[in-house]
């Protein structure tokens, strides 16, 4: 993302985006997706696929001065 200003971002903010791209990246290949209003069980949403299956799925983003993982 080239108008992304990593370093702007906290630890709350990063951890947020990382998370709503892994939905939406998800969703782009056809799950269905599920977020509790909850983080009680260290579960940030529920992916389903077509054929009903799902997935439970924690996501985790790490920042350093000039590299960022999602």
């Amino acid at each position: 993302m080239p108008n992304t200003i990593w370093s702007r971002l906290n630890k709350l903010q990063l951890g947020r985006y990382a998370e709503y791209y892994a939905k939406m990246e998800f969703a782009s290949y056809g799950f269905e997706v599920y977020t509790s209003e909850v983080d009680d069980h260290g579960i940030d949403f529920i992916a389903k696929t077509k054929e009903g299956r799902f997935f439970e799925i924690q996501v985790k983003s790490v920042r350093q001065t000039n590299y960022v993982f999602m």
